[in-house]
């Protein structure tokens, strides 16, 4: 009986990995946020939500302390988490993309021996999160706003006419391997390679765009030693208005604009802490 019951598991366990197997990857809708260490709340307050003009709104506690909310759009959000050393370490937390089956997800990544830093739970914002191990320090989360979570019961608020932007254009990430980050975001994501450009005397590319697979936003690798050089980037649809926009709000020591390898123009600023912050234009520059 003993031998009947534990073939009989067995089998349950084959037919459940040869399912896992064929399932497919659930849709990846494009990036929901990305959550940065700060010296202090201060900075936060000051720069995203003072100088940049997006609102705080609201917080919850994680494992690694207290989170602080800026809402960008009723999808998108920049999160900070205090730690008086994030001058000296390494600020990119997390990168989360908006996914609507976190728990599919976990079943898809396991079948393809991605590391699971926390199975799909109820997080402490009250969303369906899953979170796995990225090709560097920083995590990746696929997230699912509940509707009694924080997220969504923010919608239609915290959207003021201060805003610099109103969507990311793409995030960039600190990428030190490219095979291995192909690996996860390419072959098992299911991203793909939009553009590539490599500086001349380089054997690797330093910048690569990956185009997000079931919508129009993507991701930067961005190859370099410098393991901040993290950053969401906003659309803006006139640089010269946000300029001039920003440097009515004071802020001393404004970076000048640039045309980017793209032919789009760029405006590249920093925090206190050194976190970079881009803005681009959808469009190239004629």
């Amino acid at each position: 009986m003993k031998r009947l019951f534990l073939v009989s598991l067995t089998g349950i366990f084959v037919i459940f990995l040869c399912k896992a197997q064929d399932i497919k990857r659930p849709p990846v809708w494009g990036v929901a946020g990305m959550t940065f260490l700060v010296s202090d709340f201060r900075i936060a307050r000051e720069y995203y939500g003072d100088f940049l003009g997006f609102e705080e709104a609201f917080s919850y506690n994680s494992e690694k302390g207290k989170v602080i909310c800026f809402k960008i759009n009723d999808r998108q959000f920049l999160e900070f988490i205090e730690d008086k050393n994030a001058k000296d370490t390494d600020r990119l937390v997390s990168v989360v993309f908006d996914c609507d089956n976190p728990a599919r997800m976990e079943v898809y990544l396991r079948s393809k021996n991605i590391p699971i830093v926390r199975e799909t739970e109820t997080d402490a914002a009250g969303n369906e999160v899953l979170v796995i191990q990225g090709t560097e320090f920083y995590t990746i989360k696929f997230t699912r706003y509940f509707p009694g979570g924080l997220h969504k019961k923010s919608e239609g608020k915290f959207l003021g006419e201060n805003r610099i932007s109103s969507r990311f254009h793409h995030v960039g990430l600190h990428v030190s391997d490219v095979a291995k980050a192909n690996r996860l975001y390419r072959e098992i994501l299911g991203f793909s390679e939009m553009w590539r450009f490599r500086e001349e005397n380089e054997a690797t590319p330093n910048y690569i765009y990956m185009r997000i697979p079931d919508c129009v936003e993507n991701i930067e690798y961005l190859v370099t030693d410098d393991s901040n050089s993290s950053h969401p980037c906003f659309r803006v649809e006139d640089m010269q208005e946000t300029i001039y926009t920003l440097k009515e709000r004071n802020r001393e020591n404004l970076a000048r604009p640039e045309i980017g390898k793209r032919k789009r123009w760029l405006l590249n600023l920093q925090n206190e802490d050194g976190t970079r912050v881009e803005f681009t234009e959808s469009f190239t520059v004629n």
